[in-house]
């Protein structure tokens, strides 16, 4: 740790973080395989898998609401303890499930809890890490859950080959381990510092109306930060969309196994993002958020084409090489885009509380995440998977051209 010059405080709260990511890997390769064991073992209809894929984004729209709670909460390390028993533990339930709308319950209470998760741990962050470390810290942290992620969703595959309902199992193991991962960030101490700290009495008007207000504001006077939310909206209702395409292309299309389809989904798709987090946390650490996703977008185009592109060859081994490696390429892509969407919220709210910041952004994906499913679901109704496809691009494009236009839109002004 001597690399990255940590005090020890800073130490303290680095070990209980990493600790804590290493359970962290667990739920995630829960929430990367819920879209397969959906489609394999509940046998979700395309509609069901749209509201699955809808529920994550749909409940991050609450955030707001999260990001004026934790504002105005000197101590944000307690709700963890409301995440690990509700987001969390919650899931061992899943050894009752029959049916895919009780999936779709557990999954919807799971994330709504979830939602305050990201604003909590961004400030933990922010208060506890010096600026100039912090995308690199939680660079490593990135690689690790992902390696966590990868390794558990492998041999998940391979379990539940053995009987598809063993997904039960599944779920209440994660629900275990997801609990220690949430807990344990309970003990990570937020520095007490009055210039983030703004005292307030809870009400009707402060908890639900005062959010919106605070939102427009910020979003009014940080038009920086304005721009860049558009453009993860693009990149989202592509993302979003790519999302509901998935399972149904690996399940439907190619016919494959959860311990390939994992393989490809998972541990292909987290290579990238494994190797290159810490690298990727170092140069959004150096380099304007909004320059830095002009390429993080601009390559997850190759991700949808590679797919198109795979429908040529049906019937033929290429057509598996060639989405394996639409699943690399993604993973290299999200290495860059999980570093700035997570820290960015950080690096526009400056000295400001970032909760907020970080709240209004998971907020847009709840936006977003309403209406690319739907769209999406319309898309393949009218035109196949091949027209998901080509929109998902679309949208990619657009997004890349927005975060070069809005650094641009910096130059310009600044000179």
């Amino acid at each position: 740790m001597n690399f990255l010059n940590l005090n020890k405080k800073e130490k303290r709260s680095f070990i209980i973080i990493i600790i804590s990511t290493f359970f962290y890997g667990f739920f995630l390769s829960m929430m990367r395989t819920r879209s397969i064991i959906a489609r394999k073992a509940l046998l979700a209809t395309d509609w069901q898998i749209s509201l699955l894929v809808m529920i994550y984004p749909v409940t991050n729209f609450i955030s707001i609401w999260w990001g004026k709670i934790l504002e105005t909460t000197r101590n944000k390390s307690k709700f963890f303890i409301y995440i690990s028993i509700f987001g969390r533990l919650l899931l061992i339930l899943g050894l009752w499930i029959t049916n895919m709308n009780q999936f779709l319950v557990l999954l919807f209470i799971i994330f709504f809890f979830h939602s305050s998760y990201i604003p909590a741990r961004n400030s933990l962050f922010q208060t506890n890490f010096k600026e100039k470390n912090r995308g690199r810290i939680f660079g490593i942290t990135v690689s690790l859950s992902t390696f966590i992620t990868m390794i558990i969703s492998y041999f998940a595959g391979q379990f539940l080959d053995l009987h598809e309902n063993y997904f039960k199992y599944f779920l209440f193991a994660v629900g275990i381990l997801g609990f220690i991962n949430s807990f344990l960030l309970y003990f990570v101490k937020i520095r007490d510092n009055s210039k983030l700290y703004k005292k307030a009495k809870l009400s009707f008007h402060s908890i639900f109306i005062a959010p919106l207000k605070r939102s427009k504001k910020i979003l009014k006077n940080n038009w920086q930060f304005a721009r860049f939310e558009i453009s993860f909206i693009l990149y989202g209702m592509g993302f979003i969309m790519m999302m509901v395409a998935v399972p149904i292309f690996l399940v439907d299309v190619l016919k494959l196994s959860y311990t390939t389809s994992f393989l490809a989904k998972v541990v292909v798709a987290q290579i990238g993002i494994f190797i290159l987090s810490p690298f990727m946390g170092k140069l959004h650490d150096s380099w304007h958020p909004n320059l830095y996703n002009v390429f993080s977008f601009g390559l997850l185009v190759l991700f949808p084409l590679l797919f198109l592109i795979s429908t040529f060859f049906s019937g033929n081994n290429l057509q598996l090489y060639i989405v394996f490696f639409a699943f690399f390429i993604l993973g290299v892509s999200k290495a860059a885009i999980k570093i700035s969407w997570n820290m960015g919220s950080v690096f526009f709210a400056g000295k400001e509380d970032s909760s907020m910041y970080q709240s209004i952004h998971v907020t847009f994906t709840g936006i977003r995440g309403l209406f690319a499913p739907l769209l999406g679901l319309l898309i393949k109704k009218l035109f196949g998977l091949n027209g998901m496809f080509i929109v998902s691009i679309l949208f990619f494009i657009a997004a890349s051209l927005q975060s070069f236009f809005a650094y641009k839109k910096r130059e310009t002004i600044s000179t």
